[in-house]
């Protein structure tokens, strides 16, 4: 059988996250993922999307307020060279008022690879007159709170979308369906696994230094024993430089 292209990995993903917010905090939410065919490599995803043109649009999640509370996700992904979905980008933003145009509240984006801010961050709508006073003294005066990036994280211990609405649940701005917690909990250590995966890929050298020192013996499968010695006298050196 043969592996999973990009549009059947990014479709698998994107009825995750519909199966999730259907289950939790929306009844009729759409999240779809379609491949790029001019030659990006690129798979967009997002709620309500367009598959011409990849613009999202806004869910409505279940508030017990008069005032009604908006969901909008959209992500970029790609397959990496050993076959993972990877996230390129992503944005996640909450919204408040009516339909036709509610205000932002927040939105929580990740950018693979930035260079002037973390790729994880929260922007925050609103104002803070001493804060825009000081931007404008820094030479930025037309710059608000909305500017500001404040980190989450980095690329591997950044918040998941289940720890923003289970936030939202606390904090009794939303209203969950019964069983909520149960399916937050089973997709939120899917994801954590998947991240811890990524990790280990990344940092073999530490992940197999802290299962020795948990008593495990660990070998590739398809190294003899001299060059599982070589490899180890490697990492060793790679340790002291």
């Amino acid at each position: 059988m043969s592996a999973p292209n990009l549009g059947e990995l990014a479709r698998t993903f994107a009825a995750e996250l519909q199966d999730m917010l259907n289950r939790t905090v929306c009844d009729y939410a759409q999240v779809a993922a379609v491949v790029n065919k001019r030659g990006s490599g690129m798979a967009h995803l997002g709620t309500r999307l367009d598959r011409q043109d990849f613009s999202t649009g806004k869910v409505q999640m279940n508030s017990s307020a008069r005032t009604r509370i908006w969901l909008d996700i959209s992500s970029v992904l790609y397959q990496n060279d050993e076959g993972y979905l990877t996230m390129k980008s992503s944005f996640c933003g909450i919204y408040l008022g009516n339909e036709g145009q509610p205000e932002l509240l927040l939105h929580y984006d990740y950018e693979r690879d930035k260079d002037t801010y973390t790729e994880a961050h929260v922007q925050v709508a609103g104002r803070h007159a001493p804060l825009e006073a000081l931007l404008a003294e820094l030479g930025r005066p037309d710059d608000r709170m909305k500017d500001l990036h404040l980190p989450v994280g980095g690329r591997r211990l950044r918040p998941s979308l289940e720890d923003l609405l289970e936030s939202l649940i606390a904090e009794r701005i939303l209203d969950p369906k019964p069983g909520w917690k149960a399916v937050l909990d089973a997709t939120r250590r899917a994801y954590r696994k998947r991240q811890i995966a990524a990790v280990v890929r990344s940092n073999q050298g530490t992940a197999i230094k802290t299962l020795e020192q948990l008593g495990y013996e660990v070998r590739k499968r398809d190294e003899g024993l001299f060059a599982g010695l070589r490899r180890r006298a490697r990492e060793v050196g790679e340790h002291r430089h």
